[in-house]
């Protein structure tokens, strides 16, 4: 309930927009509904046995002439009453029309009897409760040859009639309570059917594994104010990402160091559940903020069905790793250097027909081994979990970090990825939450 109403602050400012769409959709939508207009007459039911000239009526009397008044109500509803009325006007109501229109109400002990008729305009109430008043005196008359039924008062349509269907205030009203549930019910359904992995606590909480850090979303108008534009846009060299952005990669980065820490781990692979989660703009900057810390690192591009790493570091296209583990060309031959000083990177090379052959090839290993000789850190680019070549690269490598997007990792799916990894024991080492509100980035400066 909590992460409910955390959920609901969070996204207050879609909340209230909607809910304020809903409200007045809802409530300008009656201005479109054709008026009701309500008029009511009155008839009070006299003693037909009162003797002439007296002025009391007897407790009897009474009594008889409440149990008279059920006998008109019934009259005042059958279907003789409804044929008389119909005969009074030049377009004729059905006998279906006339019951949704026509309503009788009396008080317990009293010997009013009231009709309540409603139109689409007060002229036309005002006749239709009148002509049913007079005509139902006349049905007694005729039926009982009883003249004991009196109209109060005969209604004006300017005075005596009153506009009761749309309510505008009522319909304002219910939009804004339907509107409410449903954001309500939406927020809940979100929050339960269609989780997205977008907090640390969701994260540690659905993985059971420890998070290494928040990356901040970077919107297009951000993105238009860097000092490069293209595919480096995402990466910080010469400066152009925002301080705080760098600053959670430096936290990413000690994190990671601080947890590797006498374990001996230097093969790290970068994945995610889905393509366009960022784990390629992250594990080109964590291998560039790594060799800015005096590490010698090398970035790997394994990513061999889509390769992005020669156009995030601008390199020429040349041989890669697939050359190597093809054996078209050697280990070294392959390494280019990039502007960052300790930062060497290996792309992927021409696509093979089976990625995943070359990637669990004996040949691949033997080049990871080389490497860590070499290099202090090697960061792997690998491929996302819908493809079975992420999976096993993981066997081979030291380390494994998986990347969540904040704006559209569902926990079903991230739960499903990473559970192929736990498999095959996979070397876990931790989650990366990309794209987080920047507001909530936990850097001051």
């Amino acid at each position: 309930m909590i992460e409910i109403f955390q959920l609901i602050g969070n996204q207050w400012r879609k909340i209230t927009s909607f809910l304020l769409l809903i409200t007045l959709c809802g409530g300008f939508s009656s201005f479109a509904i054709p008026p009701t207009y309500e008029a009511k007459i009155d008839l009070l039911i006299n003693n037909p046995t009162k003797d002439e000239g007296s002025t009391v009526l007897e407790t009897y009397e009474i009594d008889m002439n409440l149990r008279l008044i059920e006998t008109y109500k019934y009259i005042l509803k059958s279907d003789r009453m409804m044929a008389n009325v119909n005969a009074e006007f030049n377009k004729p109501y059905t006998n279906g029309e006339l019951m949704e229109k026509i309503k009788i109400v009396s008080t317990n002990e009293s010997q009013i009897l009231t009709i309540i008729a409603n139109e689409k305009s007060q002229k036309q109430a005002a006749l239709l409760v009148n002509t049913y008043a007079a005509t139902f005196q006349k049905e007694i008359k005729d039926l009982m040859h009883l003249e004991n039924i009196k109209v109060l008062k005969e209604v004006s349509a300017e005075k005596d009639t009153r506009k009761v269907k749309p309510n505008h205030a009522y319909y304002f009203i219910l939009s804004f309570v339907c509107g409410l549930l449903l954001c309500v019910t939406i927020v809940i359904a979100r929050e339960v059917y269609f989780t997205k992995m977008d907090s640390v606590v969701k994260t540690e909480r659905a993985t059971g594994m420890t998070n290494l850090g928040t990356i901040p979303f970077m919107d297009k108008i951000l993105l238009s104010q860097m000092h490069n534009d293209g595919p480096q846009g995402s990466l910080f060299t010469n400066g152009n990402l925002p301080d705080f952005i760098i600053e959670e990669y430096r936290r990413l980065r000690e994190n990671i160091e601080f947890m590797l820490k006498g374990r001996g781990i230097k093969t790290i692979m970068i994945t995610s559940s889905s393509p366009g989660d960022g784990k390629s703009t992250i594990s080109s900057n964590l291998a560039m903020i790594m060799a800015m810390n005096g590490k010698k690192t090398i970035y790997i591009d394994a990513d061999l069905r889509k390769s992005t790493g020669r156009t995030l570091f601008n390199l020429p296209k040349r041989k890669g790793l697939t050359s190597a583990i093809a054996g078209h060309e050697t280990f070294e031959s392959i390494i280019q250097a990039t502007e960052i000083e300790n930062l060497s990177f290996i792309s992927a090379g021409p696509q093979p027909l089976n990625p995943t052959k070359f990637l669990s090839s004996a040949r691949m290993k033997e080049l990871l081994e080389q490497l860590a000789k070499k290099f202090d850190v090697i960061i792997i680019d690998s491929p996302p979990l819908l493809v079975v070549d992420a999976v096993t690269l993981s066997s081979i490598v030291d380390g494994c970090l998986f990347v969540i997007d904040a704006k559209s990792t569902k926990e079903e799916l991230a739960m499903k990825s990473l559970a192929q990894l736990t498999k095959v024991n996979a070397p876990l080492l931790g989650t990366v939450l990309n794209r987080t509100d920047p507001a909530n980035s936990n850097t001051y400066y």
